[in-house]
């Protein structure tokens, strides 16, 4: 018989295998990917509908937006920090079963400030899903698989932009608003189901000191992947790296900790940045092509009831199909070249596009910079979610990724609001905005400076001081010794 031991847990794929195990979290975070990205387009696709239904004016568009995502800014990071103390799994249910009922009371208002509301909610659990089924997925692969959590997610936020402006094509104009919202979440429903099946978070229970629960849930994880549990003896108590699992669980600030605080600001700093652009394209796009602004001066452009056309929906569709094409060239990128250098050149090559759009030429040309905006800002996109969540510890993983997040779709509420404010009066002072802001997020990509390619996601709190008997650094959070996850983890 061969003993379970820490190392189990902290290379699930080498002992327990690579299977439905795996793959079930990795599909949930598609799907909340899915949802996440939804979100915005749903809200940027109703308005025109609702400025008919309600006669609503730019200042209230844009107070729905920022009430929603503003929400996600402020609530996302303190929702996804629950998931460091209760657990991945537990708050993935409880937040999906929030955003299936609000999206269910939104269609069946007639309230706008209620909407408005339910909205709201929505964006807040939506965006603690992200933060924590990211860090699930991470926690569940090995090195080798490791990109395939983040860029799943990152691949249902892209397939959102193509399904929902189809959906929205098909549905909206037949079956109304309302049932347009249902047929937009039946994600969650299915995305709920495959979480009640999960398995929980080996490193999480490890880290918590709940032995037996680990115990059954790594061997449920060898039964789904097809391999024997039978034979196999838990001897978790001597095992080595670990010494001992304790339950003290990081805080919010040992996120800035001088180990790590550089390098989460200066991804919270590029998350900000790119947020704030790619969320303002989002919001822009279908208002470009109902109000075309190549050559408009100030004030002139009109606000009215006019809900989008198919070559309308057609056209976002096509945005949202270079951010999949994106979406495989990042993952390729990062996983050949490393994440450092991406960030960087992605970073860059944004600010000079955007700064494209002042030339304005022709609606051709327009939709063609717009398009490499898209698959720019989402391969920054998907390597920034790969690399976010490989920079620190486990009691603290969840927690730093929601701040970055949170931090991210704070830029990305200002950004769509400004779109709403500022579009309709000076459509030039906007795309300054967003060149200026871009290139903030080029000088965070240029002080990160970690590169996490190839690094093993070794770290955990142990109790005592000093390093093992390999020689590696260990690290202090919270008065208790953490060996160091950075490139020293390298094999």
């Amino acid at each position: 018989s061969s003993g379970i031991n820490a190392e189990w847990p902290l290379r699930p794929g080498q002992y327990v295998g690579v299977g439905p195990a795996q793959f079930i979290v990795w599909f949930s975070g598609f799907l909340i990917g899915y949802s996440d990205y939804s979100e915005l387009l749903i809200i940027s696709i109703l308005i025109p509908t609702l400025r008919c239904t309600w006669h609503t004016t730019e200042i209230f568009e844009a107070g729905i937006n920022f009430a929603v995502f503003g929400s996600y800014a402020l609530f996302s990071g303190i929702i996804a920090a629950q998931a460091d103390r209760i657990g991945r799994r537990p708050m993935l249910i409880f937040n999906t079963i929030v955003v299936a009922v609000a999206s269910l009371i939104a269609a069946s208002v007639d309230n706008p400030w209620v909407f408005t509301v339910t909205r709201l909610l929505t964006g807040a659990f939506v965006g603690g899903n992200v933060s924590i089924v990211v860090t699930f997925a991470l926690e569940v692969s090995g090195r080798e698989t490791r990109l395939l959590g983040p860029s799943l997610a990152n691949c249902g936020a892209t397939v959102s932009q193509v399904a929902i402006a189809l959906q929205g094509m098909l549905f909206l104009q037949l079956v109304g608003w309302r049932w347009f919202i249902v047929i937009t979440s039946i994600p969650l429903v299915i995305n709920l189901v495959i979480l009640i099946r999960m398995p929980p978070s080996p490193r999480f229970l490890l880290m918590s000191g709940r032995k037996e629960e680990l115990h059954l849930t790594l061997r449920r994880m060898m039964f789904m992947n097809g391999k024997n549990p039978a034979n196999v003896v838990f001897d978790l108590g001597d095992a080595d790296p670990v010494d001992e699992a304790v339950t003290r669980h990081g805080t919010f600030m040992d996120i800035f900790h001088p180990e790590y605080r550089r390098n989460v600001l200066a991804l919270a700093v590029t998350a900000f940045s790119n947020m704030f652009v790619e969320f303002g394209i989002i919001v822009l796009t279908p208002l470009i092509f109902t109000s075309y602004f190549c050559g408009a001066n100030d004030s002139i452009l009109e606000h009215g009831c006019a809900p989008l056309s198919h070559s309308d929906y057609i056209k976002i569709m096509g945005t949202g199909l270079a951010a999949v094409f994106a979406l495989v060239i990042s993952i390729i990128l990062s996983h050949i070249i490393g994440r450092l250098i991406i960030l960087r050149l992605f970073g860059g090559f944004i600010a000079l596009v955007t700064a494209g759009l002042f030339l304005c030429v022709n609606e051709v040309f327009t939709f063609i910079l717009i398009l490499v905006i898209k698959f720019l800002d989402q391969a920054l996109n998907t390597t920034l979610w790969i690399t976010a969540p490989e920079l620190l510890p486990t009691s603290l993983r969840s927690t730093a990724v929601g701040f970055i997040n949170a931090f991210g779709k704070l830029g990305g509420v200002l950004g769509s609001s400004l779109v709403y404010l500022m579009f309709y009066r000076s459509p030039y002072s906007l795309i300054g905005l967003f060149l200026v802001v871009q290139v903030l997020g080029f000088v965070g990509t240029l002080v990160f400076n970690r590169e996490t390619k190839g690094t093993e996601l070794e770290e955990f709190l142990r109790a005592g001081q000093g390093t093992r008997s390999s020689g590696r650094e260990t690290e202090t959070v919270n008065g208790k010794s953490e060996l160091a996850g950075g490139n020293e983890a390298s094999e």
